[in-house]
């Protein structure tokens, strides 16, 4: 009975350390996201921010992320770094193909940055230079 007792308890151990899945609707909008900000900050020379975090987590579905980035701290000794230490992006994908980035601002004010619209697949297929073999 001690030996099954402990079989089970070694199961229930292992099986709660499964990492959740993420489904590949999520991993799409997340990919989006992500890629936008990151843009964004390459556009404006922002290269020292680094992704931090993101609510609500990949297992969740939601149709608003926050992202965080902070100021890389190798670099808090140089000189003409920006002045925010920490900047919160808010992603909103209003339908499947609608994305909104913006930022927080002042007192936590959001600021639209950019609205990305995915065209249709049948668009996306004309557009591919490369076609996939049937």
């Amino acid at each position: 009975m001690k030996k099954i007792m402990i079989s089970l308890f070694c199961v229930l151990n292992l099986s709660a350390c499964q990492p959740q899945k993420v489904s590949q609707q999520v991993q799409q909008q997340h990919f989006i996201c992500k890629a936008l900000i990151e843009g964004f900050l390459k556009t404006q020379n922002l290269n020292d921010y680094q992704f931090l975090s993101l609510q609500p987590s990949l297992t969740e579905t939601a149709t608003q992320r926050t992202y965080e980035y902070r100021l890389n701290d190798e670099r808090q000794m140089q000189i003409n770094l920006p002045n925010k230490k920490h900047l919160e992006f808010q992603c909103d994908q209003s339908s499947a193909k609608h994305f909104t980035i913006s930022l927080a601002g002042e007192g936590h004010v959001m600021l639209s940055l950019m609205h990305l619209d995915l065209p249709q697949a049948s668009t996306l297929q004309q557009l591919t230079t490369y076609q996939q073999p049937e």
